[in-house]
């Protein structure tokens, strides 16, 4: 067990998650967490079903009492987004997390944590390995892959799964969700074309540092920079000025992390030098300018480049700079019935520069079907005019909010009782599996809850003890409160 761990409570649960952190499980990478939990189970005497994408289901019986109350879901995902600053020495298919605590709050170092979901897996081992929780039949389903693409839930063998009231433990705030977007990953490969850095021109590295990032669907509306997006503002602006050639782009990690750090090489004329870097300076004090409340720290920098490479062809360049200027990213409409959230929205997660193409990837949400196909549509239209081969990597559906919800009016009773204030209800930009158990069980009563994550999707990334303790016991009080169902 981690040593800063050590003498928390609920000790079991933190015992676990520690546990969790010393096995890498970035998304699909779940074989290891997926088979020591499938040992845990067996060594319990649980049922245990793993399939071939590494899903788990875990039946445990009800407690004495309890047998007639309904059966209760309680789901999870095994994976975690594998988000690193530059710099940091980790490689997350081998070494296990950095844990580390100070105070109530626990991180990682330079890396993810992994709390999203480790403290959803945890609570569940949690609940089938007590013999002092009363609760009804469960039905525990711990899914491969929510993070990047929801591949897993799609290979759930769902004829598997009896219960229809749902306890998903993935959510990133304070409070319970009753509702989330739907999703759809777009991949546009631009072919590109080549040419040798002209002779006595000079090259470099412009580098995009120091922002904030954070999670694509739950930060969307805080106005933070998209390193792909700033990047590309400025390639263009070097391109119209001071003849600046681009030889490769480069940005961010996964298309559900705003991204923080992006690196373009270049060529110039050397003896533009000057006004490259002046031109430089002034875009960082335009970005610090447009974001000196989202993101103060953002830095513009030219580094030495790595030998060796060439420079796109003009034309190439620009179907490059016309793509990455006009796929739609950040809000692109905000939910006319729930104040504050957005409707829809596109994060460019992730550019690639590979041998003859630039690989453009944007995750887009919605919480209306339709407008997330106008959007995937737009895109598709958009490759057809550059000439870039168009896909659809993952498309994972919308959970619509029900308002007469029995076990969201549960768990609020439950939680005004106890702690004498009401509980925040919401409905969530960000996306889990919720949308996927609905359109298989539309009857299903759905409520997402969880530890508050605080940086998801970031190495800024971690979870507050005290949040962690009450989480648990809310969890607990549920299940005891079933009877009431």
């Amino acid at each position: 067990m981690y040593e800063c761990l050590k003498g928390l409570e609920p000790a079991r649960v933190f015992e676990l998650f520690g546990e969790l952190c010393r096995i890498p499980h970035g998304s699909k990478n779940e074989k290891a967490v997926s088979d020591y939990i499938c040992r845990f189970c067996e060594d319990r005497g649980l049922e245990v079903w793993q399939d071939e994408a590494y899903n788990l289901i875990i039946k445990k019986d009800a407690t004495p009492g309890y047998e007639n109350a309904p059966t209760v879901i309680l789901q999870a995902h095994l994976d975690m987004v594998c988000e690193k600053n530059a710099g940091t020495d980790h490689d997350f298919t081998k070494d296990p997390i950095p844990v580390l605590r100070d105070g109530d709050r626990i991180y990682a170092d330079g890396t993810t944590l992994g709390a999203d979901d480790g403290t959803g897996v945890a609570f569940a081992m949690a609940v089938l390995e007590a013999d002092d929780i009363p609760h009804p039949r469960l039905e525990v389903v711990l899914t491969a892959d929510e993070e990047a693409g929801m591949s897993g839930i799609k290979a759930i063998d769902f004829s598997k799964i009896t219960g229809r009231v749902i306890i998903n433990l993935d959510c990133s705030d304070q409070g319970i969700v009753v509702g989330c977007a739907g999703s759809a990953v777009i991949r546009l490969e631009l072919p590109v074309e080549r040419e040798a850095v002209p002779g006595n021109w000079e090259c470099g590295e412009l580098q995009i540092r120091g922002l904030k990032g954070g999670h694509s669907g739950l930060d969307i509306t805080k106005e933070r920079g998209n390193a792909n997006v700033l990047l590309a503002r400025i390639l263009s602006s070097l391109a119209e000025t001071c003849q600046v050639r681009v030889g490769g782009f480069h940005g961010g990690l996964q298309t559900n992390a705003i991204c923080r750090e992006a690196e373009a090489k270049i060529a110039f004329p050397a003896e533009r030098r000057e006004e490259v870097e002046a031109c430089l300076e002034a875009w960082e004090r335009i970005l610090k300018k447009e974001f000196k409340i989202s993101d103060p720290d953002v830095r513009v920098g030219l580094a030495e480049p790595a030998e060796g490479w060439g420079v796109l062809k003009p034309e190439s360049q620009e179907k490059l700079l016309d793509a990455m200027l006009n796929i739609d990213c950040g809000v692109i409409a905000m939910n006319a019935e729930v104040p504050g959230v957005p409707e829809t929205s596109g994060n460019i997660g992730v550019v690639t520069t590979e041998s003859g193409k630039v690989v453009i990837r944007t995750l887009y949400r919605s919480c209306y079907d339709s407008k997330k196909q106008y959007v995937v549509d737009r895109n598709r239209r958009l490759a057809r005019l550059l000439g870039a081969e168009f896909s659809v990597e993952s498309s994972s559906p919308e959970w619509e909010y029900k308002a007469d919800s029995r076990l969201s009016a549960l768990i609020q009773r439950i939680y005004e009782k106890r702690f004498g204030k009401k509980l925040a209800v919401e409905v969530s930009h960000g996306g889990n599996e919720c949308g996927a158990f609905f359109k298989a069980f539309p009857d299903a009563d759905i409520v997402c809850t969880g530890t508050q994550i605080i940086g998801a999707h970031t190495p800024d990334e971690s979870v507050l003890v005290s949040i962690v303790q009450k989480e648990w016991e809310m969890l607990c009080l549920t299940l005891k409160g079933m009877l009431e169902y």
